[in-house]
């Protein structure tokens, strides 16, 4: 099954989408980021991936997909140009502003897909400000870690390698060139290196992605191939609504009237910020 441009909400009429959100009565939201991926894989690389898979999960819970924009939180990959990166209340900003007239044209159960590490803490602070504000019911889908988690041995959690070259070729094969690469870091020294800031328990907070791969990316993009990488998409997409479909189940619907106002200032501030991929 390929990809579904078609529920995208800004290719939509209004009629029609006011359709699939109050029948449904969920929306999907995909966020990534603007950052280099070395010469082979495109700045969009992470906002490629998200749509990608959130266009899938739409499609399979009959409902559209609306995009943060393509930029996220990712100033540790600043140093190369061409990078873009907004600030954690930024990005919080225009989630919760969105959710609002997502609930207001009743999708009360937001399903957030994110393939970003530097988006993932901003991401929560923002989804418990919607909540409180809107009233609605915010799952976040790290699509990202589940692709890794379902193909460890494939996806390799690495930064423009064979997981993230996967996912621009399921989205757009067009535009993965690993003629055109640059050269690469040490895979093991960027692995081990990435492995500090990704620890569960007691871990540092990255400020320069220099300090992972010199290069700036590490990897094995020529693993990926597009036959195999749609065939991944689909498989997280399953996993996302499956996962989503448990979580409305166990918690029933959790989407309440809005507790009141949020005082200017009670909401999300500038948030610690993820490990980079």
């Amino acid at each position: 099954m390929p990809r579904h441009p078609d529920r995208q909400i800004e290719r939509l009429a209004q009629p029609a989408a006011a359709r699939l959100l109050s029948g449904s009565g969920t929306a999907v939201v995909a966020t990534g980021s603007v950052e280099q991926h070395g010469g082979h894989l495109p700045l969009g690389t992470d906002a490629f991936a998200a749509l990608s898979i959130a266009e899938r999960v739409a499609d399979r819970l009959d409902t559209l997909v609306v995009s943060l924009g393509p930029v996220g939180v990712a100033h540790y990959h600043l140093p190369w140009p061409g990078t873009l990166s907004l600030q954690p209340a930024t990005l919080a900003a225009v989630l919760v502003d969105i959710c609002a007239g997502l609930s207001g044209a009743g999708a009360h159960r937001i399903v957030v897909v994110n393939w970003h590490e530097g988006n993932s803490a901003t991401l929560r602070l923002a989804a418990d400000e919607a909540q409180r504000r809107h009233g609605v019911q915010v799952v976040i889908a790290e699509s990202h870690v589940i692709t890794h988690t379902l193909y460890p041995e494939e996806m390799e959690f690495t930064h423009a390698g064979s997981m993230e070259t996967a996912a621009v070729l399921a989205y757009e094969a067009g535009l993965v060139h690993l003629d055109q690469a640059t050269p690469p870091s040490e895979r093991a020294a960027g692995e081990a290196a990435h492995g500090l800031f990704r620890r569960p328990d007691v871990y540092p907070v990255l400020r320069d992605f220099h300090e992972i791969a010199a290069t700036g990316w590490y990897g094995r993009p020529e693993r990926a191939e597009a036959g195999r990488a749609e065939e991944i998409a689909e498989a997280v997409a399953d996993h996302v609504v499956r996962r989503a479909r448990e979580i409305w189940a166990a918690l029933g619907d959790a989407a309440a009237p809005p507790a009141g106002p949020v005082e200017e200032g009670d909401g999300v501030g500038p948030a610690t910020v993820g490990a980079g991929l």
